[in-house]
Parts: structure tokens; sequence; C-alpha cells
């Protein structure tokens, strides 16, 4: 998981109706994240990816969530409550 010794550095956000959504990248680790953000619910979620896939899961996030190609053992938090509205 996150270690107290990683800063956290934002490369891309970007918001459309209450949802947000972070690309994170931890100069110390080398570590990558993205962080989404639903104000409507009240809910979030992070979820660690390979550098590789750091531009796909920050467009795709629910999608990379729900497939279980997130780094094992480094997926910070994931709600399951979080749906999208439409």
């Amino acid at each position: 998981m996150n270690s107290p010794h990683d800063t956290w550095t934002e490369l891309a956000d970007r918001e459309s109706d209450g949802l947000e959504v972070t690309l994170l990248w931890s100069r110390s680790s080398g570590r990558v994240k993205v962080a989404v953000s639903d104000s409507k619910l009240g809910e979030r979620f992070e979820l660690e990816v390979a550098r590789a896939d750091a531009l796909a899961a920050f467009h795709h996030p629910f999608a990379f969530a729900a497939s279980g190609t997130t780094r094992p053992g480094r997926v910070a938090h994931v709600s399951t409550d979080l749906q999208l509205q439409g």
C-alpha cells in the first residue's frame, strides 16, 4: 500500500457531472494511481496501475476497477457502491 514517504504528484485531472478523476505519480517509488471521487454519491476509490496502463486507467477507471487489471495488492480502496448515474 502507500508508504508514508510517498509524495504524490498530480499528472492529470478531469471532472464531469460530479465525477472527478485524478492521475497521480509517486516520484519516490515510481508508482502510478488513479483516484476517483463522485460528489453526488459521496464515494471515492483509488487504484494503482502499471505505468504502461496509466492513461487508459485515467480515461476508463471503472473498467480497470471492474476488470482486476490493477497491480495485485495495490488497491488502496475500492467502493462497490460507486455506480455511474445515467
